[in-house]
């Protein structure tokens, strides 16, 4: 039975191949929302990258909630559009979305799916790959909400490897810390996924240009998102949630507890690990890089369709 998901996400170009494969495997996630944040590019226009993928993907009917435009308590200082592009996509222009049809919000929504589920017992994985604004404000608004979700499998933070926006802290931490306090803090079962996985899946130019061959119409675009993509090494930094939940058996990690740096100095967004096996999240640290670039590869050429 596919696993039931709801993506919360800051498109991006990493996250619109997560976005991809996500659509492309209905028969291993079940794509139940995808929810946006603030954080790669501004919210209006991550909002609008979210509805554009998905309707060209033909999940068009999978409901897209536009959330928190900013941090909780501070201003957001600077997107990723220098790695992303101005649009977030790389420059590639995908056609416009239909008006969304409801402009409700995405932590009510949020609260209300999770409420839903645990009535129905068919909890909720909740996967957060840009800041985690929009799950924390859920939890705040209804701490009941966690008895809906399974875990929450988060694309964000560093144990052991250097930031990748300062020195001490990755970015989707780093934009929204006191957020990601809230989502650590919570009393739910968490798979932290951070720098010291995504950093060893990296896209080399040989792979990327292999994708556009994989399927006529999916392929060239993710081809072309990828070549724009200005990260270091161009590493496969969300997608390895997707792959995480349709292949467990290709990553391993260790229990520990998490908090996060919440000073205003050059530790800010900083994620704490104590690694004394006590705590509620498994914090990976080894991947089978050539298995998830093989699985991103089978979603492109549409093998789990």
């Amino acid at each position: 039975m596919p696993l039931p998901i709801i993506i919360d996400t800051d498109p991006g170009i990493d996250d619109a191949i997560a976005l991809m494969v996500a659509a492309r495997a209905p028969g291993q996630v079940k794509l139940r929302a995808v929810t946006t944040v603030g954080g790669n590019v501004g919210g209006r226009t991550t909002f609008r990258n979210a509805r554009a993928l998905m309707a060209w993907l033909g999940s068009g009917e999978t409901p897209v909630l536009e959330g928190c435009p900013a941090p909780m308590l501070r201003r957001m200082e600077k997107g990723a559009s220098q790695i992303h592009g101005g649009n977030g996509l790389g420059g590639i222009v995908l056609p416009e979305p239909a008006p969304a049809p409801s402009r409700r919000h995405a932590a009510p929504y949020l609260v209300d799916a999770c409420r839903s589920a645990a009535l129905s017992g068919a909890r909720l994985t909740l996967c957060p790959i840009g800041p985690l604004t929009n799950i924390a404000a859920a939890l705040v608004m209804a701490p009941d909400m966690v008895r809906g979700v399974d875990r929450i499998v988060l694309m964000g933070g560093t144990a052991e490897a250097p930031g990748n926006v300062s020195p001490a802290a990755e970015f989707n931490i780093w934009a929204d810390p006191h957020a990601a306090e809230i989502v650590f803090s919570a009393p739910v079962e968490k798979v932290m996924i951070g720098l010291d996985v995504t950093e060893q899946v990296p896209a080399a130019d040989a792979w990327i240009e292999g994708l556009a061959g994989l399927d006529p119409r999916v392929g060239p675009v993710a081809r072309d998102m990828l070549a724009s993509y200005q990260s270091r090494r161009k590493a496969l930094h969300d997608p390895c949630v997707i792959a995480y939940l349709m292949q467990r058996n290709l990553f391993s990690g260790r229990r520990a507890r998490v908090s996060v740096d919440l000073s205003d100095g050059p530790d800010s967004g900083r994620t704490l690990v104590a690694w004394d096996g006590a705590g509620d999240t498994e914090v990976l640290m080894e991947v089978d890089a050539e298995g998830v670039r093989t699985l991103i590869e089978h979603a492109i050429a549409g093998d789990y369709l």
